[in-house]
């Protein structure tokens, strides 16, 4: 099953106070389609465009919203339909215009009747398809008639109506779709025409099984059987561009009515409305109808022709956050070391501390396990690192300190896991606000370790974070070379950070045969681990799984050896990343030699220890940007689903 939307393509050029400042794909059931591919279902655009600059823009904004377009029909007699949206804004007062005139040179791309191939659409669209019409033309009316499939009718206009007497319309109209989206100036006029009291009766006449009556900032009536419904909205956001608001929420209709098994009660007006009204918030702020999805294109003119006839597009160097954070690592880490954070951590008696926890989530779970093995190293105590839940669920009433390691500082599922813990026994390590922390935690400010300076107040911004497993790190290690009087550790840390930069830069150029088979998006990777070369492999699995791109099975490498090389054959899972400190154990020469049947990428320090533990997660920070970069994706955002963010946001207890 795939939503398809049906129609001819329009490419919407955007001005402010008189400028050009871009182009995008347009059309409302086009705008529709593009907010529900967010939603990982599969969605397309049956169409045509002409072969021009135009066309183009309208196909590659589809495309990089991962629209399927292979059955839009590109037709040399046509130019692609466009739309000019003109934006002022003078002393705080704002006025829009839409026009299918261009602005600069008043003429217009807009052929009156649609050019779409009805029999082509129809021989190509499946029954289980859900089709998507913004109007009810005469080839579109061909395809309502003639499939079986179920439809979505969203109507801004009613201009193409006053050609029809009142049983042409219902005729029309009544009993083919499942949703009608209609805002309030339709509504209205379908009321007056039809001289009907309310939307009840009107939607006894069209026979949907749901009828949406759009009204802007006021809110939205639905109608289903005998039932009407009036959400209010009761915050109204502040509104840049209304744009696309209407096809936005539309879209979370649709995506809530599939997942609801096509079944309409008000538990699922209630929620579908919930959610359209968020991602209508977020619409609302952006200029254009898919401002909230991406970036305009911009253009620039060629020779004396007006941008409407022909233009280049202007390519628009994009920015992976992920590289930035990576750039700033190194400095950031240093400053961590020499922050005041140090200075509190050697203030707390850890020799007396006979069983201490550490806990992290993600990438600030390796910090944890990396500081317990420092902690157990030094003063021989037990330590145990955990992820949150599992200390909620344990008895702790002989833990002597808990060291929370978060990025934030604030981290709900740390806080709530040690709720039962007594204040004076928990440390916070964080680049967080203290003062902010304190308020939230009432913890201590002498127990809130934050390794925030003048220097590095700017944090990490994304999804995944470098420094948030590194930082934490590097502060034990200081713990290390202080106690073992080694010298330099600004110096080791640079040569980790400049080794590992160059060694996967390299290895990246010279490997790209062996890298193609081995980084398929979907991969299943094998990552060894175990000794002093566990937590880079912890990080690295916590980051990749996190980005979606590659599945990662943890192996401990003697574990390893008790079965589980039956999956590594059966599934012929020959891919395989082995962390590994400067010494080799007589069974890993077995191990590795085992695995040479498959494509391996050896990680190997030149340290052994716990210097070889930090010095390899170091590495992982490169081999993850690394294969980042070689697949052109940028880790610091993954797309995710909006059921996914209520676990993500959950707040309540573990």
């Amino acid at each position: 099953m795939k939503v398809i939307s049906i129609g001819d393509l329009v490419t919407d050029f955007y001005y402010k106070n008189g400028n050009l400042i871009g182009v995008n794909g347009g059309m409302s059931s086009h705008n529709i389609i593009a907010n529900l591919s967010k939603y990982k279902i599969d969605t397309a655009v049956y169409g045509v465009c002409g072969n021009d600059d135009v066309g183009e823009v309208a196909l590659d904004s589809l495309r990089k919203l991962n629209v399927n377009v292979d059955h839009v029909l590109i037709d040399e007699n046509i130019r692609t339909r466009c739309f000019h949206v003109s934006y002022y804004e003078q002393n705080g007062n704002r006025e829009f215009t839409s026009k299918k005139r261009c602005p600069y040179c008043n003429s217009k791309k807009w052929y009156l009747e649609s050019a779409i191939d009805t029999n082509y659409i129809l021989n190509h669209i499946n029954d289980e398809d859900i089709l998507v019409f913004d109007n009810l033309n005469s080839k579109n009316q061909t395809i309502i008639n003639n499939s079986l499939n179920k439809k979505m009718l969203d109507l801004g206009q009613y201009f193409e109506l006053e050609e029809y007497s009142n049983d042409e319309i219902v005729n029309i109209i009544k009993s083919k779709f499942d949703i009608i989206n209609l805002n309030e100036r339709v509504g209205k006029y379908l009321l007056k025409r039809f001289e009907l009291d309310n939307y009840i009766e009107l939607n006894c006449l069209l026979r949907s099984k749901l009828l949406i009556i759009t009204q802007g900032k006021k809110g939205a009536s639905f109608t289903f059987g005998e039932e009407l419904l009036y959400k209010e909205i009761e915050d109204v956001s502040e509104e840049i561009d209304a744009t696309g608001a209407g096809d936005a929420f539309f879209s979370v209709f649709i995506f809530r009515y599939i997942k609801n098994n096509y079944v309409v009660d008000s538990h699922f007006i209630d929620k579908a409305f919930e959610s359209a009204l968020k991602l209508t918030r977020k619409v609302v702020t952006k200029f254009g109808a898919r401002g909230h999805l991406q970036t305009f294109i911009k253009v620039k003119k060629v020779d004396n022709i007006c941008t409407c006839d022909k233009f280049l597009p202007v390519e628009r160097k994009q920015i992976k956050r992920c590289n930035i954070n990576i750039n700033h690592l190194e400095n950031r880490v240093i400053n961590a070391i020499n922050s005041k954070a140090y200075a509190n951590l050697c203030s707390i008696n850890f020799a007396n501390c006979n069983n201490s926890l550490f806990i992290g989530t993600g990438g600030s779970y390796a910090a944890a396990v990396f500081a317990a093995k420092v902690i157990n190293q030094i003063y021989a105590t037990n330590t145990l690192a955990m992820y949150p839940r599992d200390v909620y669920y344990r008895n702790n009433d002989n833990i002597n300190k808990v060291f929370l390691i978060t990025y934030s500082g604030t981290t709900n599922d740390l806080l709530e896991s040690t709720s039962l813990i007594s204040n004076d026994k928990k440390y916070i390590i964080t680049k967080g606000d203290t003062k902010k922390i304190v308020l939230k935690t009432q913890l201590s400010k002498k127990n809130i370790i934050s390794y925030s300076t003048v220097n590095s107040k700017n944090t990490e911004r994304g999804f995944l974070s470098f420094e948030g497993a590194v930082a934490p790190s590097a502060l034990f290690l200081k713990c290390y070379f202080e106690y073992y009087q080694k010298e330099n550790l600004e110096q080791f840390i640079s040569d980790c950070f400049k080794y590992w930069q160059s060694y996967f830069n390299d290895y990246f150029h010279k490997n790209r045969d062996k890298l193609n088979e081995f980084l398929k998006i979907g991969n299943t990777i094998n990552v060894f681990v175990g000794d002093f070369a566990t937590v880079a492999g912890l990080d690295f699995e916590s980051k990749i799984t996190e980005s979606g791109i590659l599945n990662v099975i943890i192996h401990e490498k003697k574990n390893f050896s008790h079965g589980r090389f039956i999956n590594y054959e059966h599934r012929q899972n020959y891919c395989s990343v082995y962390f590994k400190q400067n010494k080799t154990t007589e069974y890993e020469y077995k191990l590795l030699k085992y695995l040479e049947k498959g494509s391996n990428l050896i990680v190997e320090s030149k340290y052994d220890g716990l210097l070889g533990e930090f010095d390899l997660l170091i590495a992982s920070q490169y081999l993850i940007y690394y294969i980042a970069n070689y697949l052109s994706i940028d880790l610091s955002k993954p797309s995710y689903s909006e059921d996914a963010m209520k676990i993500y946001f959950y707040k309540g207890t573990l």
